[in-house]
């Protein structure tokens, strides 16, 4: 099989960190060739880390010489719409970190344009390819724990990861940090509860950094016959993603991070029958991380962008859908820009109290 030819825009954290590793990790179905960044410098240290031939600091100039199949857009998501649409002029498949644009109107954009060159987009909601994510939507789908009757996810950032960044990009979002890992909690929310139709929001200022807007969120997303709750803290110092999902006869738990899952089952509250389901759970937890620990072992162990990276390839070479559509990305920057304008009116009414 013919390697698939990709090249980098954005030689920052999230390319350093899960991109590159992801494309090197797939080396013999895909050869990453270049890396864009405006900063070269930058790029360059990157590109010498990783052993990247070449860097660029224009994407047009890297894309007449390298002719990439697949251009992966790592920049801030304020440029992600003129890099697509960039790219795909010039007949490339694009993978988009989240959010894929800031507005729906720019969405539309990247979707009319995939449309018209005949190229693929893949979004990256990386979230969705945790194993145990991955598992509960199967569960779900097969009714293992009855109908779907709501969710819960909590997500814990530390506060040195952007709150306490003056100079983070993600700051200068519409909303503050919720911009960054706000589209983790929708597009895993639209996973099992699809359309979202309504949101209510609450957020608290309690750190004191004044380019940050706000660091503790309260957001339910409500849909046709079933809510998510959601908490996102961004003032301590630990991370955390947990999901639950709550059916007629059962409860799935998730530790994304953790990477196990639990199937809970607990319709009575006598002793006994508590202590079983206690037991229960305590065992698969144990068999989750044995199962973690021999991928591991075996080399067969991928994390989500691990695994992102090798669907869309395999998608770019059989031409076959992609794992995360551009479909799917525009109603995720759809429910995040909900959020955000409930934020905005939550604050215009306080204000207008305040000067009542």
């Amino acid at each position: 099989m013919t390697r698939v030819k990709a090249a980098i825009v954005g030689a920052g954290l999230i390319a350093g960190k899960k991109h590159i590793p992801a494309f090197m990790k797939h080396r013999s179905k895909v050869e990453l060739t270049a890396l864009c960044d405006l900063n070269q410098e930058g790029a360059r240290k990157l590109a010498t880390e990783f052993g990247v031939p070449r860097v660029y600091a224009d994407i047009g100039e890297m894309i007449e010489k390298e002719k990439p199949d697949l251009v992966d857009i790592c920049t801030p998501p304020q440029t992600h719409v003129r890099l697509a649409i960039e790219a795909m002029k010039r007949g490339c498949h694009v993978l988009i970190e989240k959010p894929m644009a800031l507005t729906v109107a720019e969405c539309d954009q990247i979707v009319d344009a995939a449309h018209e060159y005949g190229v693929k987009v893949c979004v990256g909601h990386s979230d969705l390819f945790y194993y145990p994510f991955m598992e509960a939507r199967e569960l779900v789908a097969k009714g293992t724990i009855g109908e779907l009757r709501g969710m819960r996810i909590f997500l814990s950032t530390p506060t040195n990861y952007m709150t306490s960044q003056e100079n983070h990009w993600a700051h200068k979002l519409p909303g503050g940090v919720i911009g960054e890992s706000g589209p983790h909690i929708v597009y895993m929310t639209l996973a099992f509860i699809n359309p979202v139709r309504r949101v209510s929001v609450d957020a608290l200022k309690i750190l004191d950094f004044p380019w940050s807007k706000y660091d503790d969120y309260r957001i339910n997303l409500i849909g046709d016959k079933a809510a998510c709750s959601v908490t996102l803290s961004y003032t301590t110092d630990q991370w955390a993603a947990r999901v639950d999902l709550m059916g007629s006869t059962g409860i799935l738990s998730l530790d994304l991070e953790g990477m196990y899952l639990v199937n809970s089952r607990r319709p009575t509250l006598k002793a006994v029958p508590v202590a079983l389901s206690i037991l229960s759970e305590s065992g698969q937890i144990v068999q989750n991380l044995m199962a973690k620990g021999m991928r591991l072992a075996a080399g067969k162990y991928d994390n989500t962008h691990d695994i992102i990276v090798s669907r869309f390839v395999d998608a770019i070479a059989n031409d076959t859908p992609s794992p995360v559509s551009a479909e799917e990305g525009r109603e995720a920057v759809r429910v995040l820009n909900m959020i955000v304008d409930k934020l905005q009116q939550n604050e215009q009414l306080n204000h207008e109290t305040m000067g009542a």
